[in-house]
């Protein structure tokens, strides 16, 4: 026994040392490897009584790298939510969610699918460490594939091996495999009872996943769920900001309009009540607007210009805007608007001139000018000044054209005084002519005017009397004609031919104008108006609709003005034509007008029959019928000559008897 006693101890020190040893492993965070190491060198009894030590220890060391492992995840965790709220972009948020799971969890690739509540499905939305498109534009149906069914369930799904896992409805096998991903697990992105996505973590290899990576990728799916709200709610909240931001400078911006209408209205107004005319409109508006500013007419004559632009001096220089400047089609489009189309048009000026902006101007349900603004920026607000001062020169217009119409309404009834009852009260004529401007001691041009071109009687007063009065005379209606008194002695046939072009160019229709010379005096001028009109009703007659002309220009028509000779070629007519007339008389016929038409188409029969509108078989009927009363010999020779004169002869003496 006493050899025992020390055996024993021996033994008992060698497992306290060895004890000490463990705890310094312990405390050293040594590896594994190093405890099996202690325990081999221990022999016999040691050895048995280490083992259960080695055990425990490793049991503790197990539970510390256990509890490190948790702090190292709750301080990643901590880290990555304060990353995540720090972060306001949505798309940011996303990008750093996955790019964490990759780091957290050690996976190859992670990715992050949203729910799109219209569809029903789920979509791909970032992803971190994945190569194809394919994979990145993935949809799934709710329930399909692992993600459809965690989205669909809010249940967390994992799988070492997905492609042969029968758990799931595989409808994107071929994306998966073109990617390669084998294991995957996902958890769901969860707002309170709300699935809005699914967070994946994949490897390409198969592995299963322990329940601790589970438990971190839910723990980072309920952080990342947090701040996709969070940068969700931000960005609804920045957008609303921006949109009252912008709201705020729309207000801003409307009100510096108002103000500056306000300021132009008040500016424009002055010049209304001042008694100012076009071209104090034009030039406040060129100094408002910053441009150039042109009040045209409907003609594009300029009215009034102010400014420096080079288009403005030539309009100002030739009296009109010339036709080949590029504004020119804005004008014309703007002055055949009608009032229920009244609108703005805008061009580019010139090749980087600038630009072209004209406004109709229009009164009385007429378009009366254009207002053109050439500026090298136009904006909204320019184009409603535009618009407003539009309004204030058809006033201006219209108060001008007023007191026109008052006086050229005085001149008229003169003219028509003077033409109707000259006799009844000479003196009054006298006076009221020398107030007109009529000079008792100059000779004068009488000119009336007619139109079968659709030009109304009042139209063509209303075109004729700025003419007169820029020519030193006066306009009226009388007896269904306009009649046109011009003093001097120029050739009548040169002013009826002016007249009628410029009657033309304003009413876009053809207007005829019949002349005579009248010596001095306002007898004259009433003994030289038959004179006129009878040359008129003889232009009619000739089919010489639009032109001018006085009774000397007539040639052999010219008879017709002397009421003998008158009479000596209605007995012509009746000798050449008279079984003709005769027989159109008593059955309303229209012999003569084929007549008429026969000889006006060279004789031609086709030509003939498609002017009158009859078939060819009902002309020649006509014809026979005409060479039954008038003979054979009317078609040929002399006798032609004469029948083709008393039909021109009789057509002129029809119209001139007609009332006007």
């Amino acid at each position: 026994m006493g050899t025992d006693l020390p055996t024993t101890a021996h033994a008992a020190g060698t497992a306290g040392m060895a004890a000490e040893r463990l705890l310094r492993l312990l405390r050293d965070g040594a590896s594994r490897r190093e405890y099996e190491e202690l325990l081999a060198g221990a022999q016999g009894e040691t050895a048995a009584a280490l083992r259960p030590l080695v055990d425990d220890a490793l049991a503790v060391r197990a539970q510390l790298e256990e509890r490190r492992r948790r702090e190292a995840e709750l301080a990643a965790l901590y880290e990555t939510a304060g990353d995540l709220s720090s972060l306001r972009d949505l798309e940011a948020v996303l990008q750093a969610i996955v790019r964490r799971v990759r780091q957290l969890i050690g996976t190859d690739a992670a990715y992050l699918m949203l729910n799109d509540d219209d569809r029903g499905d789920t979509y791909m939305r970032v992803t971190d460490g994945i190569r194809t498109d394919s994979f990145k534009q993935v949809r799934l149906a709710m329930g399909a594939g692992l993600g459809g069914l965690v989205a669909k369930t809010g249940v967390p799904y994992h799988t070492p091996d997905y492609l042969n896992d029968p758990r799931f409805d595989h409808t994107i096998d071929d994306a998966v495999g073109g990617e390669g991903v084998t294991a995957i697990q996902g958890v769901p992105l969860s707002l309170g009872d709300r699935v809005i996505g699914v967070l994946f973590a994949a490897n390409r290899r198969a592995r299963p996943f322990s329940q601790a990576e589970v438990a971190l990728l839910v723990s980072l799916a309920n952080h990342a769920a947090i701040a996709i709200e969070n940068a969700t709610l931000f960005q609804d909240v920045r957008r609303t900001v921006d949109e009252l931001t912008e709201a705020n400078a729309v207000i801003q911006a409307h009100s510096r309009s108002i103000e500056r209408a306000a300021a132009l209205h008040e500016r424009l107004t002055t010049i209304v009540l001042d008694g100012g005319g076009l071209a104090d409109v034009a030039d406040t508006l060129a100094e408002v607007l910053g441009g150039g500013l042109l009040v045209l007419d409907p003609r594009g004559r300029t009215m009034a210009a102010a400014g420096t632009d080079p288009v403005v001096e030539q309009a100002r220089a030739e009296g009109a805007l010339p036709d080949t400047c590029p504004a020119a089609r804005a004008v014309r489009e703007a002055r055949v608007l009608s009032t229920d189309a009244r609108r703005t048009r805008r061009v580019p000026a010139a090749d980087g001139g600038g630009a072209a902006c004209a406004t109709p101007v229009v009164a009385g349900g007429e378009v009366q000018g254009v207002l053109l603004l050439l500026c090298r920026r136009i904006g909204a607000d320019d184009v409603r000044l535009l618009e407003r001062a539009a309004m204030v020169t058809a006033l201006l217009l219209l108060g001008e054209r007023t007191v026109a119409e008052a006086e050229h309404r005085l001149r008229g009834e003169f003219l028509d005084d003077l033409l109707s009852s000259p006799h009844r009260d000479p003196e009054g004529l006298h006076r009221r002519a020398a107030l007109m401007g009529i000079a008792h001691g100059r000779p004068h041009t009488v000119l009336t005017a007619r139109s079968r071109d659709g030009a109304s009687r009042r139209r063509i007063a209303d075109a004729a009397a700025p003419y007169a009065a820029r020519h030193g005379g006066l306009a009226g209606e009388h007896h269904g004609d306009v009649v046109v008194l011009l003093s001097g002695d120029t050739d009548p046939g040169a002013q009826a031919r002016a007249l009628a072009e410029h009657l033309r160019r304003t009413l876009d229709a053809a207007v005829t104008v019949g002349a005579a010379a009248a010596s001095a005096g306002l007898e004259a001028i009433v003994e030289a108006h038959p004179d006129a009109v009878r040359c008129l009703d003889v232009l009619l007659a000739l089919d010489r609709d639009g032109e001018g002309a006085s009774p000397e220009e007539l040639g052999v028509y010219g008879l017709l003005f002397h009421q003998t000779g008158r009479d000596e070629l209605r007995r012509f007519v009746r000798r050449t034509l008279g079984p003709v007339l005769d027989y159109d008389e008593r059955r309303s016929g229209d012999l003569a007008r084929t007549m008429t038409t026969y000889f006006a188409c060279d004789a031609n029969l086709t030509r003939t029959a498609a002017a009158l509108y009859v078939h060819v078989n009902t002309l020649y009927q006509r014809i026979d019928r005409i060479t039954s009363l008038l003979g054979p010999q009317w078609r040929h020779g002399d006798h032609r000559l004469q029948t083709h004169l008393a039909v021109k002869v009789h057509a002129i003496l029809s119209a001139s008897a007609e009332p006007g």
